[in-house]
């Protein structure tokens, strides 16, 4: 296991791509793309709100994530919100619609129980505040099939609470470093953030802990090696996420008022709120 443990994701990326691109285990070429690869990484973030980076070469992709992380936490799995901002899901989307819609399989998705995999952990929790079970799964034996072009890369996630603090760790089959990494590791710290909210109803003195990031497969392809040198040299300075104040869902799963506002009125100057993190969503998904 290699293990990166840093208060910034900017440190944690850049120390993890170096050792990536000078030193990988492995040069393979899954489906036919050179990728170098690492396997069994992990990155320790210890603030978890210093999530996103800056840099010259590339920085955090702001638009993409506010975007995503809205329709993500909206539950759904049409692509028809989430493609104004990246052609990526129309390529993988089966008939217009998405597996890896982590929102959907989290906060939508029933099992034969009638729980949802958001619902399950939350409750787990307040049952238990030393659980070991509140976990959530979103890679299902539903996804196997032969000629499916949406294989979700993210397996669980689990949540503990040690010592009066909510750490959260996720587990990925595969993560890409450039396209996917810093997007899903934005996602899944509001993720964190949002439980925590629901947790202090029972918990008012809980805190946010460490966010955990997991990936058997911690790669690179061949046709970002020269972006990916680029940015290890250039400077990469830590950005934050605004804590997140407002819930943007009820405890079941499903989308409250507040995001349901702005998930349909993100571009509309009639939506105005004094919540930074909402401020956070609607300035950055409306640049240019």
């Amino acid at each position: 296991m290699l293990v990166y443990r840093a208060n910034t994701f900017a440190q944690l990326y850049k120390e993890s791509l170096t050792d990536l691109v000078r030193n990988p285990q492995y040069t393979t070429s899954p489906r036919g793309f050179e990728i170098k690869e690492n396997t069994n990484v992990s990155l320790v973030l210890e603030n978890p709100l210093n999530c996103l980076f800056k840099s010259p070469v590339r920085s955090s992709q702001k638009k993409y994530i506010s975007a995503e992380l809205l329709w993500y936490f909206f539950g759904n799995n049409d692509i028809s919100f989430i493609s104004k901002f990246s052609s990526f899901w129309e390529k993988i989307s089966i008939g217009g619609r998405a597996n890896s819609a982590y929102g959907h399989l989290i906060f939508t998705l029933e099992n034969e129980h009638e729980l949802k995999q958001y619902q399950w952990a939350l409750s787990s929790l307040l049952k238990d505040r030393d659980s070991r079970q509140a976990i959530m799964h979103f890679n299902m034996p539903r996804h196997q099939y032969d000629s499916n072009t949406d294989f979700p890369c993210t397996l669980y996630g689990i949540f503990h609470i040690r010592e009066n603090r909510l750490n959260f760790t996720v587990h990925m089959r595969s993560n890409d470093v450039v396209w996917g990494l810093a997007n899903d590791i934005a996602f899944f710290v509001v993720l964190q953030c949002q439980m925590l909210n629901h947790l202090k109803a029972k918990y008012p003195e809980l805190e946010l802990g460490t966010y955990t990031h997991v990936a058997d497969s911690y790669h690179l392809y061949s046709h970002h090696y020269d972006i990916i040198e680029r940015l290890i040299e250039s400077e990469m300075i830590s950005e934050a996420i605004p804590q997140l104040e407002q819930n943007l869902i009820y405890p079941q799963g499903t989308p409250n008022n507040t995001l349901l506002d702005i998930y349909h009125g993100y571009n509309s100057d009639a939506y105005t709120t004094d919540d930074q993190f909402l401020n956070w969503i609607k300035t950055n998904i409306n640049k240019k």
